[in-house]
């Protein structure tokens, strides 16, 4: 009797992981470039299912258009990348920069974009090409302020979340291969927009009521073997 009990159990931990993952899905519903995470399920041969991963999906949001000339979108492969609090390296689809106090290009968070920009405080414009150059104009005249580079990996599933939409290299997604956008199967970089979130709202509401379903289904499951194991021992006492 103990066997659908613990089947239950494991049914039980697996719709609380589910709704966990996609009630944090729907709160980044309207962050830039934020992807959704899968819990993808297993049966285990005793009974009942398990957790087997939890999978990021890389497919593109929609591209919202701005205006503001230092939000980037990214129109396919790649990542930007930022200088993290620990010194390091993260990655991001989010392109939502500003200029810093000394002129440094950062993202919404204050980290710096990498390689570094500068851009000169008397300048009268920015704009950003398909390729990532950064040009400014200064007295009337273009000047080239810095190049953006974007990176990509062979598995950009394996990156690990690190916060604040930011994802830091791992095993699972090998080293990083940075290049010029538009180049080495590179997306471009489209100026004044920025990428939105690809959570589907329709999707998630579906897999929190099939959730919810399924959590309830084994709260009875447990529940009526309690009482069965209740009455059995009350026969035998």
């Amino acid at each position: 009797m103990l066997g659908p009990m613990f089947s239950a159990l494991s049914g039980l931990r697996n719709a609380s992981q589910r709704l966990q993952n996609s009630a944090n899905n729907v709160a980044n519903i309207n962050t830039a470039g934020f992807k959704k995470s899968d819990v993808n399920s297993v049966d285990n041969k005793s009974g009942g299912t398990r957790v087997n991963d939890i999978s990021r999906s890389n497919t593109q949001g929609s591209l919202i258009p701005t205006g503001n000339p230092l939000d980037l979108a990214i129109d396919g492969d790649g990542f930007f990348q930022v200088t993290n609090p620990n010194g390091g390296t993260s990655f991001t689809r989010s392109g939502s920069f500003k200029q810093d106090g000394a002129g440094n290009i950062v993202d919404a968070s204050g980290n710096a974009l990498l390689p570094a920009v500068n851009v000169p405080g008397n300048n009268t414009g920015i704009s950003v090409d398909s390729n990532g150059q950064i040009s400014v104009q200064v007295g009337g005249q273009p000047e080239v302020a810095g190049q953006l580079e974007l990176a990509n990996f062979q598995n950009p599933s394996g990156l690990t979340a690190a916060g604040g939409n930011l994802l830091n290299e791992s095993a699972a997604s090998g080293a990083p291969v940075a290049g010029n956008p538009g180049a080495g199967g590179l997306g471009t970089v489209r100026s004044g927009f920025l990428e939105g979130s690809n959570v589907d709202i329709t999707e998630e509401i579906v897999d929190q009521i099939v959730s919810k379903v399924a959590f309830k289904a084994n709260v009875n499951v447990i529940k009526a073997n309690d009482e069965m194991l209740g009455s059995i021992l009350d026969i035998k006492g």
